[in-house]
């Protein structure tokens, strides 16, 4: 395997004036669309356009967050061998470079395209087209609905992303283009964002989930189903997350009404978003309504981000929250398994998750316990303890 990559080799056939054209015409079709869509589409970057350029050679461009700072993209290939000799060069990784404070908060989407392609090609496999990073106080997170990307050389100006399984042929790109869109214009979080509370996003669904109250398709803050998870940070209640009983220790023995009760099958989507309504019955039927000694309690008194939806996750919320601290991919219907707890991965290595038992809002049988979850997955990780029992508290919300 070799790899074609950046020279500094002076490519003289080349006219400034001809390349300047190339660049500047596609922006100037773009740039009138500025105020409606709130982003800009920096110039194209040609890479196999006959007219001198090679594959790898990097050429510098200027992207809205960054005004009179010239961003530098790199594109790398590596060669595949092929079965009875042979192979094929394929558009494997790229990297980012010269980004300026100006961008923290921006949002980045890289794509590449042929000599007469209207659509992007695909890249990481054999849909995926859209290459999405966040600039999050300079440090760069991958868009949550990634997979088959690494995100490597983060510093607080430069990435690199590389694609697992490349699938675009270097001999068929043409451009690449690079869009940026600024912070008070983004309307999606990655993983590892602040969320709206003030905390981390742990969890994207793009068909959405039941939330709210009611637990219902309107729980929303906008009034429809909700999309993201958001954990409390580290430091919402003191330097380390606080032990609590789960009920009110005269209390514990009780059966409350309203509260889910399960005894298996707790990974479901019908989990996500549970946790809010369960809490406010835990709390409205008094039994854990003392935030001094109830875990209930003490979430829905959190108040990061002037929200007042803070609440104790469901098991399945909490083993998202366990996919995401361990840096493994999110799957609803899996438990969570492997990775590192509170890994740099998805962002979640400032989320100071301990490896121990957290308080679930979900009941057990008979009604003296109540669900834990536990962060260290070489055991099983939803088990019922006594409600009288201490056990730690991390509020979540769902937007």
């Amino acid at each position: 395997m070799t790899d074609d990559q950046y020279h500094d080799d002076p490519i003289e056939e080349l006219p400034k004036r001809k390349l300047r054209n190339n660049l500047l015409t596609p922006a100037a079709l773009i740039l009138g669309s500025v105020l409606f869509f709130q982003s800009t589409l920096a110039g194209n970057i040609s890479l196999s356009s006959g007219t001198g350029i090679e594959f790898g050679q990097g050429v510098s461009q200027t992207v809205a967050c960054s005004g009179s700072n010239n961003l530098t993209l790199t594109p790398y290939s590596n060669f595949v061998n092929a079965s009875g000799g042979g192979g094929t060069h394929y558009f494997n990784s790229l990297t980012v470079s010269g980004i300026p404070s100006s961008c923290d908060g921006a949002q980045f989407q890289i794509n590449a395209y042929g000599n007469s392609n209207a659509s992007p090609l695909a890249l990481y496999n054999t849909t995926s087209t859209d290459v999405i990073v966040a600039d999050v106080a300079s440090t760069f997170r991958l868009d949550i609905r990634a997979s088959g990307i690494t995100l490597t050389n983060n510093s607080s100006s430069s990435f690199t992303v590389t694609f697992d399984t490349p699938v675009a042929a270097s001999t068929s790109v043409f451009k690449l283009t690079m869009q940026s869109t600024t912070n008070s214009a983004r309307t999606t979080y990655t993983l590892g964002n602040t969320g709206p509370g003030g905390g981390m996003i742990f969890y994207y669904s793009e068909t959405g989930f039941n939330c709210g109250p009611a637990h219902s398709a309107t729980g929303s803050p906008s009034g429809g189903l909700c999309n993201y998870l958001e954990v409390a940070p580290r430091t919402w209640s003191s330097a380390t997350d606080p032990l609590r009983a789960w009920s009110n220790a005269s209390d514990y023995n009780y059966d409350i009404a309203g509260v889910t009760v399960q005894s298996s099958g707790f990974y479901t989507t019908a989990g996500v978003g549970l946790g809010y309504k369960d809490s406010l019955a835990i709390v409205s039927n008094g039994r854990g309504i003392d935030s001094a000694t109830a875990a209930a309690a003490l979430a829905r008194e959190y108040r990061g981000g002037s929200k007042s939806d803070w609440y104790l996750g469901s098991p399945a919320e909490l083993n998202l929250l366990c996919q995401w601290a361990r840096g493994v991919a999110s799957n609803v219907t899996t438990e969570c398994i492997g990775g590192t707890l509170n890994s740099p991965v998805y962002g979640a290595d400032t989320a100071g998750i301990r490896a121990d038992f957290y308080w679930a809002s979900t009941q057990a049988t008979p009604p003296s316990y109540a669900f834990t979850f536990h962060f260290n997955p070489s055991s099983t990780v939803t088990r019922s303890r006594q409600k009288f029992t201490d056990n730690y508290v991390r509020p979540i919300r769902a937007f």
